[in-house]
């Protein structure tokens, strides 16, 4: 239970720092580079802040082999993400991404796991629903293959780091030098594509709000997944990050179709609660 709250609380949370990056990112206030190294930036401060009080900051140099194919992944999956959050419809974006759940127990199935009748219906109901997505055009396609490169590349990411925190770091060690790559991967993109120095945009209150509910949303979605069952963990936060999606994309930046999505989003969200059974 409390990986879940702590999956829907994250999600609830991230989506404030995502409309604000959306918002700004249309405006030409910030570029995608810029609004990800603020994103890290105070990631790194909380997940350092907890280690510190919590002494419990572990980074073995045995987990380098998988952690740093995971922080290539994470680079590939932070510039698809910042540019799915500009060029992609708030609720289209929630929807695509829930493809990474199915796609993540059919990874188990390949790889020797039994998928129980439950979650087999669940899958079915999910791929139905993006079925009648697609046939009734209910979310905008524009931009999606970011969205859909997000959803693909996170079983890769997110198996990678249940695998570390299992057997090799803690959670704070693992997300703090995974934030550190990133970090310093955005500076760079900052300064040599977008001509930004992101040190001078933390003077924008706005900005500030966008890095602390981001960096708060990383800790409730990393300990949602070291508490419990990943599968459960990322079920709770995308399901939650649909809905929000939908009410941040038709409350401020006039997305069409509400009640069409609602709907679908409630038969999606059902799918995605049979996966947990």
């Amino acid at each position: 239970m409390l990986s879940v709250i702590f999956a829907s609380l994250g999600s609830f949370i991230s989506e404030i720092s995502s409309s604000i990056i959306k918002f700004e990112t249309d405006h030409k206030k910030e570029s995608i580079y810029t609004a990800g190294f603020i994103n890290m930036l105070f990631g790194i401060f909380i997940f350092a802040s907890i280690a510190f009080f919590r002494n419990s900051f572990v980074f073995s140099l045995a987990s380098l082999p998988t952690f740093s194919i995971k922080a290539f992944l994470e680079i590939l999956q932070g510039w698809a993400t910042m540019n799915a959050i500009q060029k992609v419809d708030r609720s289209s974006y929630a929807f695509i991404r829930n493809l990474t759940i199915p796609l993540l127990l059919l990874a188990d199935y390949f790889i020797g796991f039994t998928l129980r009748p439950a979650q087999l219906a669940g899958i079915l109901v999910i791929f139905i629903v993006f079925g009648i997505i697609m046939y009734f055009h209910i979310i905008n396609f524009r931009s999606i293959g970011y969205s859909l490169f997000t959803a693909v590349n996170a079983v890769a990411t997110i198996s990678l780091f249940k695998y570390n925190i299992t057997n090799f770091n803690s959670v704070e060690g693992e997300q703090i030098l995974t934030s550190l790559v990133l970090l310093s991967y955005f500076f760079l993109a900052a300064k040599f594509l977008a001509k930004e120095n992101p040190f001078a945009f933390l003077r924008n209150r706005l900005l500030l709000g966008q890095g602390v509910s981001e960096g708060i949303a990383s800790i409730f979605g990393s300990f949602s997944v070291a508490f419990g069952n990943p599968g459960i963990a990322v079920t709770a936060g995308r399901a939650s990050a649909v809905l929000a999606g939908i009410i941040s994309g038709h409350n401020y930046f006039q997305e069409k179709k509400f009640g069409a999505k609602i709907i679908v989003s409630l038969v999606l969200i059902a799918g995605l609660a049979l996966l947990t059974r």
